[in-house]
This record gives C-alpha cells, sequence and structure tokens, in this order.
C-alpha cells in the first residue's frame, strides 16, 4: 500500500496511491505494526462474509518505509505486508489502521485489542484499494 503524505496529491500519483493529508508518525506506525505480526486468527481484519472455513493466517514481516518523491514533491509511505495467506480486505484493513495510528487516532492498546478480540469496531476503516498493489505471489 503507497499512501502520498502531504497536503497535496500530484496528478502523477492520485491513481496510484492514497492521500494522506495529515502528517503521519512512522515510528508509531512501526510500532504498532510489530503486534499484527504471528499468528492470529483476522476476523476482525476481513470481510465478514465469506466462505473460509478457518481465518487464521500467519503475518511474516511488515515494512514501513518512506521516502522522498520529486514528481510528488512530497513523502510516499509504503506498507508492505507479507504472510502465509491473505483475506478479503485483510491488508487494506491492518494498513487502515497502522494509518489511524499515525494519525494519532488509535494506540497500540486498542490494535492489540483488536486483534485479540476479533473486534472490527475497534479498528479504524479499512483503507482504500487505491495504492495497493500484489507483489509476489510464492506457493510452497
Amino acid at each position: 500500500m503507497s499512501a502520498v503524505n502531504g497536503p497535496v496529491v500530484s496528478p502523477f500519483w492520485s491513481r496510484y496511491a492514497l492521500h494522506e493529508a495529515r502528517l503521519l508518525n512512522l515510528e508509531h506506525m512501526k510500532s504498532a505494526a510489530e503486534l499484527f505480526l504471528g499468528r492470529h486468527d483476522w476476523t476482525g481484519f476481513s470481510a465478514v462474509q465469506s466462505d473460509v472455513e478457518d481465518r487464521t493466517r500467519t503475518v511474516t514481516h511488515i515494512d514501513i518505509t518512506e521516502r522522498k518523491d520529486e514528481r510528488a514533491r512530497t513523502s510516499i509511505v509504503e506498507i508492505a505486508v507479507s504472510a502465509d495467506g491473505f483475506l478479503r480486505y485483510m491488508v487494506r484493513a491492518i494498513a487502515g489502521t497502522l494509518l489511524a495510528v499515525g494519525r494519532g487516532e488509535i494506540d497500540n492498546q486498542i490494535v492489540r485489542q483488536g486483534i485479540e478480540e476479533g473486534k472490527r469496531s475497534l479498528m479504524m476503516t479499512t483503507a482504500p484499494a487505491c495504492g495497493l498493489t500484489l507483489r509476489s505471489v510464492r506457493y510452497e
């Protein structure tokens, strides 16, 4: 998931990244990202209606990076998530939650509670699909 983190979004990025006008605290986001690592039931971070029998997945890596982009003339924040599988809306819900943490709307305690209790109502909104990119799939 890519987000342009600045007051305005360049037309070069508007189709490929989420626009987040408010300044994000990346250190808070990275701290919250650690809570997602490991094997969890992702009911609170997935579509309500789903045909899957088991919503347990293992998130192996979350990387949050920031880089300056000359065309955008601002920062681009990227959230990369790796796991042994994903549920519908799972990455968008994780990204939306991390963005809410970065904006200071929720803290790690609420994130931890949302993961442990599977309560969608505790989480902030699901991030929009713009900026979401599937980079690779590995079959083992």
